[in-house]
């Protein structure tokens, strides 16, 4: 396996779990507190389109190129999208109160 390859696997793998000690704090506040709305919706954004990325090259046939691209940034996304919704969710339930 070659420096590249080894890069590109850690680099997924760190991008495949960043969100998820978010979302498990998230989870068990069941609130959002604190959070940048629109940090969130810039990152799962950006993740978004670097799964759609992976999904284009795969379907190209790029010799598996886009696979790991759309696996990691697939499962990131999984969690983006859950603590973007928890951010929503509790600047609504925020304005209700007001």
């Amino acid at each position: 396996m070659d420096i590249e390859t080894i890069t590109a696997i850690a680099a997924g793998i760190c991008m495949a779990i960043c969100q998820v000690p978010q979302a498990v704090k998230i989870y068990k506040a069941g609130k959002a507190e604190g959070l940048s709305l629109g940090m969130q919706i810039i990152l799962t954004s950006g993740i978004f389109f670097w799964f759609l990325t992976g999904v284009i090259l795969s379907l190209k046939g790029n010799g598996g190129a886009g696979t790991p691209m759309w696996i990691s940034n697939g499962f990131c996304l999984i969690f983006c999208i859950y603590v973007l919704v928890m951010c929503i969710r509790t600047r609504l339930q925020e304005k209700k109160q007001d």
